[in-house]
């Protein structure tokens, strides 16, 4: 038997997709490991995150472990952002959309063994304001346009059914709206208008479906990856599509990938946002600045040849 190291760690989950059977698993690894006792903290359906900061953040444990899907995943990120407070990953979700950029396993076993592991990295989070508004920090991706309406569209039930298929079927139904005029602003360069279907601010590359978005895009380069595609038409949508595929630019695609530290984007009328899948709400001004190296997260080991 382990001998106790007084080391005691919090699991954040939603217990709409964690089961009995994963909590379970939970306790077992953490007692197989050496960790104390949990807190556990049941995401509340609305607002969960004051919950953490007042619960969890002033417990002082050595790490919380977030299981759940995407949205529980970010809100712990911004919960503990600048805490010091390793983040541990469960996915249960079926986009899983930082875990599948960190290599972090999507299989109950061996997620486990990383969250109760050695191995962490620190990465960067984008710290976003909304109409003037602090609004939160995410991981992985926000999005406007044709984007954000894919994960307004995409049902509930058919992700639980066919799992990152149901994202194709509500990109078909997405590609008929109309181009939004925005003004995008790097940094303290002047800005660019755009009529534009699609406005991705990335911290990292890859979606779900084994899709990378921004090739290259690091979670650790003190950068944010900006990707606007404004498409004119059925070649236009035929390159952008093929660029996605090849993970290369096409010839006239109309796709700019720009990468900066701070991005504001001013849109003509509000139009809705979405935050690593979740949509949130409208805006008419969004505003992204980079926090480097604002949270640790629990990885697994990499290979002497990636060191």
């Amino acid at each position: 038997m382990n001998e106790r190291s007084e080391r005691r760690c919090a699991v954040v989950y939603n217990p709409i997709k964690v089961p009995e059977e994963l909590r379970d698993a939970i306790k077992r690894q953490a007692a197989a490991t050496g960790w104390d006792d949990s807190i556990w903290l049941a995401t509340p359906a609305e607002n969960p995150g004051p919950a953490i900061t007042a619960e969890v953040v002033p417990a002082n444990v050595d790490r919380v472990i977030a299981a759940g899907g995407d949205g529980t995943i970010r809100i712990v990120a911004d919960r503990l952002a600048g805490s010091g407070i390793p983040m541990a990953v469960v996915p249960v979700g079926t986009g899983n959309l930082l875990a599948r950029n960190l290599d972090i396993p999507l299989t109950e076993p061996e997620a486990l063994a990383v969250a109760f592991g050695q191995h962490t990295r620190d990465i960067d989070l984008v710290k976003l304001t909304v109409d003037g508004v602090p609004s939160e920090h995410f991981a992985v991706i926000a999005g406007l346009g044709v984007d954000a309406m894919i994960m307004e569209e995409t049902s509930p039930d058919l992700k639980d059914s066919i799992g990152a298929g149901a994202y194709f079927i509500a990109a078909a139904k997405a590609l008929g709206r109309t181009p939004i005029h925005m003004w995008i602003t790097l940094d303290d360069h002047r800005p660019q208008h755009r009529y534009a279907m699609i406005c991705a601010i990335g911290n990292v590359g890859q979606l779900a479906g084994n899709l990378t978005l921004i090739p290259g895009a690091s979670p650790d380069d003190g950068r944010l990856d900006v990707y606007v595609a404004s498409p004119r038409g059925a070649m236009h949508w035929l390159r952008v599509l093929l660029r996605l595929i090849t993970l290369r630019p096409r010839r006239d695609d109309r796709v700019d990938q720009w990468q900066a530290q701070q991005v504001e984007v001013r849109l003509r009328h509000p139009d809705p946002y979405q935050l690593d899948g979740d949509v949130i709400g409208d805006c008419r001004n969004l505003r992204a600045e980079v926090a480097a190296k604002a949270l640790t997260v629990c990885v697994p080991e990499r290979p002497l040849d990636d060191r």
